[in-house]
């Protein structure tokens, strides 16, 4: 990666480097809370795995909601922001009076 940025950018960014950290399933398991270090929750291989992802609210918790790339619809920056979307519909109005 560094050779092609140095080739696309032609520059040493390597000599630039303070700091290089190497992630994995396991250490994004350990800084995110996420299952397995699966950031898009459920695999999205098959046909069927879209009607798997969780829903955007708990059914045993009343006002807990949910938006992000392992719920409804799914990962990618569109999908999550049109996962928030969806919350902020399922989220009754607050009367602010």
């Amino acid at each position: 990666m560094i050779n092609k940025l140095h080739r696309v950018l032609k520059t040493d960014i390597e000599s630039l480097i303070v700091c290089e950290e190497v992630v994995g399933p396991r250490s994004i398991e350990a800084d995110t809370y996420s299952f397995t270090g699966s950031l898009y929750g459920t695999s999205s291989n098959t046909k069927g795995a879209a009607f798997f992802r969780h829903p955007n609210f708990s059914r045993k918790i009343k006002g807990l909601y949910f938006c992000g790339g392992s719920v409804h619809p799914g990962g990618g920056i569109p999908l999550v922001l049109s996962s928030a979307k969806i919350v902020d519909g399922l989220i009754p109005a607050i009367n602010e009076n």
